[in-house]
């Protein structure tokens, strides 16, 4: 796949000059707020039209002023994912999903059960979108973009507006799903970390400038990776805790994930409140929140944190009789909270466990595993 993208457009008070070609699976478009970022995707979308230019993805001609070339947005099979959706409120998720599906009926029934499958939505076909997670708004999002079967999806800021708990966890379940996309995925956003995880190149756009383009790692700058040595030890083999006196504070944060598979009794008998011991959520909340402060005293060489924030969030897959738990922990310090992000969401999914065991001693744990971590020497991560 390949996109180029030469187009200029003219306002009262700005204009926009933008070119590029590139044939990267992922870009970014990075710059400040009124640099041009989302007007180039509405450009490239069609929903605005530029004074000249021309706009090509994988050979085939969009739009080009020579030419008087204007395909219509219905038809030039891109994706755009808005800021906050932008689902109809007044339909549900099946019907947003299949609103823009050019197919006939059987065709789109077909079409409509392979993704909501894809995208974990069983069960919620006829909610609207006010009954729905910030996660499974997303999801149902997604599948209408894949519903006109897309050669480029566009992602115009999606996670700006959400706090950091809310937002690693959707980066992670969207770009999982992105990895299946064997098109082109443009990403705008003003945040560099953001871009430098997912995108192979990045423009950057500056008052409607192109103030660069090229790889990600090559423009932004990458980091230095230096041999590892052990830490744990001193020179006679005798374990120690790691001397940070001298490290700097910094603002450091982890999102760990895991999840238990209940069976259905279980899974009833939590949407009933038919649990003896008490709300089963709400006690592994507490539960998570509290092993996570306490991870020093029960790993080795753990440091004590004083932890300014902690999270537990469930996802309830009915279909499945899964319960999937993330926790985000944070701090300002000099230490790292991989594990106290491991902890909590380990400690959440066992306490799970121990207040359902008498229905279903079955029940299993798995795929506990961090999904990011910010901040620290080692710098970010992204499972």
């Amino acid at each position: 796949m390949e996109i180029e993208v030469s187009v200029s457009q003219r306002f009262d008070n700005f204009s926009l000059d933008v070119d590029f070609k590139s044939s990267a699976r992922c870009i970014g478009i990075f710059g400040s707020s009124g640099s041009g970022k989302s007007l180039t995707l509405k450009l490239i979308a069609g929903i605005n039209t530029p004074d000249k230019g021309l706009i090509k993805i994988n050979g085939l001609t969009y739009f080009d002023s020579d030419k008087k070339i204007n395909v219509k947005t219905q038809k030039r099979k891109v994706g755009y994912l808005f800021q906050n959706y932008a689902l109809f409120p007044n339909m549900t998720v099946e019907q947003n999903i299949l609103c823009a599906a050019k197919w006939n009926h059987t065709e789109k029934q077909r079409l409509l059960k392979k993704l909501i499958t894809q995208f974990e939505l069983a069960g919620l076909e006829k909610h609207l979108p006010n009954q729905l997670s910030g996660g499974q708004q997303q999801r149902v999002a997604f599948a209408r973009m894949l519903s006109v079967s897309p050669n480029v999806i566009l992602l115009d800021e999606p996670f700006s507006a959400l706090d950091s708990f809310l937002k690693e966890k959707l980066q992670q379940d969207l770009f999982k799903k992105i990895q299946d996309f064997e098109g082109i995925v443009i990403l705008v956003s003003h945040d560099k970390k953001e871009i430098k995880r997912f995108c192979e190149e990045v423009l950057l756009i500056e008052n409607g400038k192109v103030k660069g383009f090229g790889k990600t790692e090559k423009i932004f700058g990458g980091r230095e990776i230096k041999e590892m040595e052990f830490t744990h030890f001193d020179d006679k083999g005798n374990a120690v805790m790691v001397d940070v006196s001298e490290k700097d504070i910094t603002k450091r944060s982890a999102t760990a994930t895991g999840k238990i598979k209940v069976g259905k009794e279980v899974m009833d008998a939590i949407d009933g409140k038919k649990i003896k011991k008490g709300d089963v959520l709400t006690v592994s909340q507490v539960a998570g929140i509290m092993g996570s402060k306490r991870t020093s005293d029960l790993i080795p060489m753990c440091h004590v944190l004083n932890l300014t924030n902690s999270q537990i969030e469930f996802e309830l897959d009915r279909q499945k009789s899964e319960i999937h738990a993330f926790c985000t922990v944070k701090c300002s310090g000099k230490t790292g909270v991989e594990m106290e992000a491991l902890m909590g969401v380990s400690v959440a999914l066992l306490t799970v466990y121990d207040m359902c065991k008498a229905i279903n001693k079955r029940m299993e744990i798995s795929e506990i595993h961090l999904c990011s971590k910010q901040g620290g020497k080692s710098g970010d991560f992204l499972y």
